[in-house]
């Protein structure tokens, strides 16, 4: 019965990570149409990607500090909640600071159950490394999602997303409500301050894997959140790109890296799966056909999943802190990178040229390469739960 009630436990998180990841590539299909509505250029309206992420990042610090006396279920309802509230919001905005504000919002929202849905979804698995497969995995299909569900309402109205987004995070807020627990609850836990959190960032292994996957953010979102703006498709085509896109995502998040993981160590594979990614993105800002801009993006998707997987279990495997505390601080480096990426490409792409963004982003993910590339003595240090 116990076992029955943690796997239910379990997918249901799963099936709210879903959800709560769609709301990121949600507006992407229609970030042409809202620039055209409303009249804005295009870093103006790639504030929408910045305001959000920038918000979720910064808020991962306050967030990680009171979870110990919330409790992670606790704060995940809580995320949901304000989700549901400002992605409706959204929906019904008029101007561009109006859509920034309420996407702030949304991104507290989100700070609020990211910060927790690993732990709990670790605390829900047999096994830690299956936890975060199945939690990559729901990031890319909520990416691969997000696009679709974005496309297919955006032809319509660009506000329909937005409150499509808001309904269905209600009904995640009612399902971790109802049949979510925390196995944790009651049991004593010790209180994180910041002494622990500064401790984490001079650790050398933890501040390598955590800045390389901040260098490589800023790239993965150049593909995600400004290439839209450029690729000169409609609405439901940006929507099937990026679904395509997202489940690439998720079969290289949750299978390609899985099984390289069987034989390999995750700061093995990095090097080579950066360098990958980095030629890539050289390849986006050297090709002009529309179709061959398409499957370098779609591609790209499968070496992104592969990053994104073997970067979390570099960082969870390597720190000796408490995993919400490592979850929290790796969020919140990881996030600044994807905070600055949308914006500064609009800017870029006006200043210098439509395809400059992708060279920056290309320069950072090889600055990321040798990074982790690098080698020396790493510390080891007594793990702490």
């Amino acid at each position: 019965m116990e076992e029955g009630r943690q796997t239910r436990a379990r997918w249901i998180t799963v099936a709210a990570a879903f959800l709560a990841f769609m709301g990121i590539g949600v507006v992407d299909p229609i970030l042409p149409v809202i620039a055209e509505s409303i009249g804005a250029t295009h870093w103006q309206v790639e504030m929408l990607f910045t305001a959000y992420i920038l918000t979720m990042a910064v808020m991962m610090i306050p967030v990680g500090l009171v979870v110990s006396r919330v409790g992670d279920k606790q704060m995940m309802v809580i995320g949901l909640g304000l989700v549901t509230i400002f992605s409706l919001l959204c929906g019904f905005a008029s101007t561009i600071p109006q859509l920034s504000m309420f996407r702030a919002g949304w991104g507290l929202g989100n700070a609020t159950f990211f910060a927790t849905a690993m732990t709990l979804l670790i605390a829900l698995t047999p096994q830690a490394s299956t936890a975060v497969g199945l939690y990559e995995a729901a990031i890319g299909l909520g990416m691969a999602g997000g696009p679709l569900v974005g496309g297919l309402l955006g032809q319509h109205s660009w506000r329909y997303p937005f409150i499509g987004t808001s309904i269905l995070i209600f009904i995640a807020f009612l399902l971790v409500t109802f049949f979510v627990y925390d196995p944790n609850k009651g049991k004593p836990k010790k209180a994180v301050g910041l002494q622990e959190m500064r401790r984490l960032l001079s650790f050398p292994p933890f501040l390598k894997g955590a800045v390389g996957s901040m260098l490589y953010y800023y790239g993965f979102f150049v593909v995600l959140a400004y290439s839209p703006l450029i690729i000169g498709l409609s609405a439901i085509q940006i929507g099937l790109v990026f679904f395509g896109w997202g489940l690439c995502l998720a079969y290289g998040s949750a299978v390609l890296a899985h099984q390289l993981e069987k034989k390999y160590e995750p700061k093995q594979v990095l090097p080579y799966s950066l360098l990958l990614f980095a030629v890539l993105l050289l390849l986006l800002a050297a090709v002009e056909q529309t179709w061959l801009m398409t499957a370098l993006i779609i591609l790209s998707g499968l070496i992104s999943g592969l990053n994104n997987a073997l970067f979390t279990s570099y960082v969870m495997e390597t720190s000796p802190y408490e995993r919400g505390v490592t979850s929290g601080m790796y969020n919140f480096v990881r996030w600044m990178g994807a905070a600055i990426a949308p914006v500064l490409s609009g800017v870029i792409g006006h200043a210098v040229s439509a395809k400059a963004p992708f060279i920056v982003a290309m320069a950072l993910s090889l600055v990321a390469f040798l990074f982790l590339a690098w080698r020396k003595r790493e510390p080891s240090a007594t793990k702490t739960v």
